[in-house]
Order: C-alpha cells, then sequence, then structure tokens
C-alpha cells in the first residue's frame, strides 16, 4: 500500500504540473541493452533490456522545469538462465547545473535474486518476491575527448536504493564510465560498475551497453 501510493502522489504531483509547463520538445524513447560481468562471482552474469521514454517540462520563459521518464527493465541471469530482476517504474529529476543530474525513482520490482546468506557462493533456488524500491540517482558528466565531431562523454553515477518491504536500503552503486555517439540515432558506451550489496556481497561489474534513441 505505502508503494503504490507514492507512485499515485508522483502521477498526481506531474499531472499538475502540466498546468504551468510545456513541452520542450518529442519525448525521446530509448531502448538500451546492456551485458554486465561479475568480476567477483562467475554465477552472476547479466544481461538486461531497458525501454524509456524521457519528457522534459519548461516554464514560460522556456527554462528547464524537471524531467520525467517512465521505464521498463527487464535483467536475465545468463548463468542460471532466469529473468532475475524485472522493474515498471516512474523517474523524476532535473540537470540542476549542464554537468550535474539529480533524480528520484520509484519503481515496482519482481525479484528471484537471494543475497540474503553471504557465506554461500552459490544462490538458493526460491520463488518470485515482489516488492517496491525507491533509487535515488545523480550523475556528473562531462565531455572528455573531441575527435573530429565525435565527442567521448566521461560520466560518475551514484545510487542508493531503498526497499519499502524490507524497510530497508538494499543497495549503494557507484558507477564510472565513457559513452561514445556512433550518430544521432545510437551510442554505446562501457564502465565499471562497484555494488555494494548492504546486507550481503559486493559485486565489481564491467558493463558494455549499446543504446537505439527514436
Amino acid at each position: 500500500m505505502r508503494g503504490k501510493a507514492l507512485i499515485l502522489t508522483a502521477i498526481f504531483l506531474l499531472s499538475i504540473s502540466s498546468a504551468f509547463a510545456g513541452w520542450e520538445k518529442k519525448p525521446q524513447l530509448r531502448w538500451s541493452q546492456f551485458y554486465s560481468y561479475d568480476t567477483r562471482r562467475a554465477d552472476h552474469q547479466l544481461y538486461a533490456n531497458r525501454i524509456s521514454a524521457l519528457f522534459t517540462y519548461q516554464g514560460q520563459q522556456k527554462q528547464q522545469l524537471f524531467k520525467i521518464m517512465p521505464f521498463l527493465e527487464a535483467r536475465r541471469n545468463v548463468k542460471r538462465d532466469i529473468w532475475e530482476r524485472e522493474e515498471l517504474g516512474l523517474e523524476a529529476g532535473r540537470d540542476i547545473f549542464p554537468w550535474f543530474y539529480l533524480g528520484e525513482a520509484i519503481q515496482a520490482v519482481w525479484l528471484r535474486e537471494d543475497y540474503q546468506r553471504s557465506d554461500q557462493q552459490n544462490y538458493n533456488w526460491h520463488k518470485e518476491r515482489k516488492s517496491t524500491e525507491s533509487e535515488t540517482r545523480f550523475m556528473f558528466k562531462r565531455n572528455i575527448l573531441s575527435i573530429e565531431q565525435i565527442e567521448f562523454e566521461g560520466f560518475l553515477l551514484g545510487e542508493y536504493t531503498y526497499d519499502f518491504k524490507m524497510g530497508a536500503g538494499v543497495r549503494n552503486e557507484t558507477t564510472l564510465g565513457i559513452i561514445l555517439p556512433l550518430n544521432k540515432n545510437m551510442e554505446t558506451g562501457v564502465n565499471w560498475r562497484h555494488i555494494d550489496r548492504i546486507h550481503d556481497f559486493d559485486s565489481d561489474v564491467i558493463e558494455a551497453s549499446v543504446a537505439v534513441i527514436f
């Protein structure tokens, strides 16, 4: 109930905002694919698909007010051959500065993860668990290299996840990476991600991604 109330509150606030804000441009649709290799655990290699739509609101003076992004993500554990985690949510945020973004997401999640026994080397098989999470996200970004018309963008991303059903924070994640635009409709990237599971084991992950932008 608590998670549903938060989602309804977010939708209500967004509906109010439409009365004084306008569209900056048409929504940006994005389809992203990721492959993550966990350097610490051989049974935790993930393939993920993420579909999102980015809406940007602006005020009467054409200044950016905030952004909203509904999203759907599914992660498959290729070693265990199961869909380990699925998310459906909504993120609201703002570019505080051209180089700094701050956002907050509310997401419903369906989990087949098992991170409750740090003394075990492998997962236990168990039934799906459902929950609602909030995810606080901040990102620093900057163009670090230009070659002709191609610009490499570096970024530092921090994410903190709170599980309402557990009543506790469950993950702290730090990501350092590079994004390379291939053209106006496609980009690729590579990053290193450290995942601190607050109640269990940590991961150091090497992640590659490709995104198609519509």
